[in-house]
């Protein structure tokens, strides 16, 4: 698929780090344990922010955790009945049944998604909520991307050719992205953010945020209690994400009376800091997705 082929081209900034050969099949076991693990996931953070860069009204509808699950759900009902689409009154069944938005939510989220072209509503029936709804090709595109961007972090830690294999066979995509999602939406880690890392989960772009705080991870000695980065400014750590700077700081607030993350001096004219339970809940969300993202590969494999 050529846009989403650019895409991926484009997103990565930096080489992923080499990989180191591990037994066939990754488990969270082995990705947990992998001594390139940081130096992957901050890769992976600062190729998603490239993506966001690229295409930010598709990458914004991942903007929040809610609209993240309503993402990956409504995808992956819409990839298992292919060109018959999904159906509306369905995908409401499904996001009540996880407990994931209110119905009306939903609702706006696919009129959101029709609005700006990421889907087209096939023909209406007898009741509005029976249409298909089709994924449009960027979107297709997008997930693709997503998909990608967690396979080349795969690969960097057991030197596979997932991406290579994606890249060679895209209905790859449609057949995993069902498989992955049902292993997401099964997940506490995922349904469940950590305390840390919910404080910013549910503000406008608090994914990408988390994402630019690790890929700008500095140098810390062995042991650090507090990891350094090489943000310096409010503005800094808000661009190119949409959030304004009164209300990034009200959403640091809580996290900087935790000691979660801070400035080494003067607020927003210093260096810009994580600690150790930051920098730990972020890498186990990644740890889980990436194994799930992992068990589906192998059973699209098997």
């Amino acid at each position: 698929m050529p846009i989403a082929s650019s895409l991926m081209e484009n997103a990565l900034p930096t080489p992923f780090p080499a990989p180191q050969p591990l037994p066939p099949g990754l488990d969270r076991t082995a990705i947990a344990a992998h001594p390139a693990l940081r130096a992957v996931l901050k890769a992976q953070a600062g190729a998603f922010l490239a993506v966001h860069r690229q295409i930010p009204r598709i990458a914004a509808i991942f903007g929040t955790q809610q609209r993240y699950l309503l993402a990956q759900l409504a995808t992956a009902m819409a990839f298992e009945r292919g060109e018959r689409g999904l159906v509306v009154a369905h995908f409401l069944e499904a996001v009540k049944e996880h407990a994931i938005a209110s119905r009306n939510t939903a609702i706006s989220f696919v009129e959101e998604m029709l609005h700006y072209r990421m889907a087209q509503a096939g023909p209406a029936g007898a009741d509005r909520r029976s249409r298909p709804v089709v994924l449009a090709g960027s979107t297709v595109a997008a997930l693709e991307t997503w998909l990608a961007l967690h396979l080349e972090s795969l690969d960097a830690l057991d030197g596979g050719s997932r991406r290579a294999t994606l890249r060679r066979d895209p209905g790859l995509l449609a057949q995993m992205h069902p498989r992955i999602v049902r292993q997401l939406l099964s997940s506490k880690t995922t349904m469940q953010p950590a305390r840390i890392l919910a404080l910013f989960s549910d503000m406008n772009d608090g994914g990408l945020l988390m994402d630019k705080i690790i890929a700008s991870l500095d140098d810390a000695p062995a042991g650090a209690e507090r990891f350094p980065t090489r943000i310096r400014s409010f503005g800094q750590l808000s661009e190119p994400l949409r959030i304004t700077r009164t209300h990034l700081l009200r959403k640091l607030a809580a996290s900087e009376r935790a000691a979660h993350v801070g400035w080494s001096a003067k607020r927003g004219a210093s260096i810009f800091w994580i600690s150790r339970d930051f920098l730990t809940e972020y890498e186990a969300y990644q740890i889980d997705k990436l194994a799930c993202i992992e068990a589906a590969w192998q059973a699209a494999a098997a």
